[in-house]
């Protein structure tokens, strides 16, 4: 489950959500679909063997620790791609789940994300402090494998092969496994 490439908490958030968000009717007063609070998310440890994994000696865990996340625009592509464009608050707590180390983020973003059908994430623009990750035997890009970044970032990864294929930053990011080492 969590093979897949390039994630941010705003992927997750929308991955464990993006069913309220299609639901949404057309005809309500609030065109705002609450995103609700994603479970928490174990990052296993990089192995050398499989070259899978993300911080090298330790596991992660993303805790959502306060969301108040909204799909502002909600859009379906005639290919089953989703678009969904993220406004709202939200925090997590990253622990280093072998010392107990954590550091905590404000990833309120805003962001836009593209999905295919299955909710696999496919590109994301997004602006404001944000958290991703990559596995690393997806990443050809040289970002961090658990990555807090501030300012404009875009990124996409390839639909067969979730490897990330682009990524720019215009801003800063930290290294969210070196903090926590």
């Amino acid at each position: 489950m969590f093979s897949r490439t390039y994630r941010a908490a705003l992927a997750a958030v929308l991955t464990t959500s993006a069913a309220l968000a299609l639901s949404a009717s057309a005809g309500a007063a609030d065109p705002r679909t609450f995103l609700g609070t994603p479970d928490p998310v174990v990052l296993q440890a990089f192995n050398p063997s499989t070259n899978e994994g993300y911080c090298n000696g330790f596991t992660a865990k993303v805790t959502f620790t306060d969301v108040n996340q909204y799909a502002i625009h909600t859009r379906t592509a005639p290919n089953g791609d989703i678009t969904l464009q993220i406004t709202g608050r939200a925090r997590a707590t990253v622990t280093n789940q072998t010392t107990g180390k954590s550091v905590s983020f404000n990833i309120s973003g805003p962001g836009t994300a593209v999905f295919d059908s299955a909710f696999n994430i496919l590109s994301a623009d997004a602006h404001g402090p944000n958290l991703f990750w990559t596995e690393q035997q997806h990443s050809s890009t040289g970002v961090p494998f658990i990555s807090y970044t501030t300012g404009h970032v875009t990124f996409t990864v390839d639909r067969t092969s979730r490897d990330t294929t682009s990524y720019t930053l215009a801003g800063r990011r930290t290294d969210v496994c070196a903090l926590l080492a």
